[in-house]
């Protein structure tokens, strides 16, 4: 079979025609976006977040406030002896902004009274979040007021998230 320049000068333009179809075609299935992925777990804070304060309210008497000072961590307590140094400062910080919880589904009903209260300004965001957390003993259940969702975690990230024993 012969085919002239122009025969096979569509050949192959029909060719690579295929060829990309074929790559769009099983991209999603190969490379699926964060968006398409299953919305069930979700992280505490947004993605590359800066923390700026970060404070945790037990009562209006008892409070621990972080707050960013250059590249460190200035600690403020209020009614709680709490010992940390900047590199145990650092670990948390990390761990709120790395941790993923679960995404429950239906609202959950619970002692209002158990929650900790955490206040964290993040930078470029004119509000602070809002969080409250309730640690059971099988899980850490995370109340985001902002987005009204609860996550659950996996009642070991309590104590990297809370900075001292309940």
């Amino acid at each position: 079979m012969k085919l002239s320049k122009t025969g096979w000068n569509n050949v192959i333009i029909f060719s690579v025609m295929i060829i990309i179809l074929l790559i769009n075609a099983t991209n999603d299935k190969l490379f699926p976006n964060e968006e398409d992925r299953n919305n069930a777990e979700q992280l505490i804070l947004p993605a590359n977040s800066v923390i700026l304060t970060l404070l945790i309210e037990l009562t209006e008497s008892q409070q621990v406030l972080f707050e960013r000072v250059g590249r460190s961590w200035q600690l403020t307590t209020k009614g709680i002896i709490l010992e940390k140094n900047g590199q145990q400062i650092e670990q948390m910080m990390f761990a709120w902004q790395q941790s993923n919880g679960l995404v429950q589904a239906a609202e959950i009903v619970i002692d209002s009274e158990q929650g900790i209260t955490v206040k964290i300004a993040l930078a470029g965001e004119p509000q602070e979040r809002t969080l409250v957390l309730y640690p059971l003993s099988d899980q850490l259940l995370i109340y985001q007021q902002r987005d009204n969702r609860w996550l659950a975690l996996p009642a070991t990230l309590a104590q990297q998230l809370i900075p001292f024993h309940l």
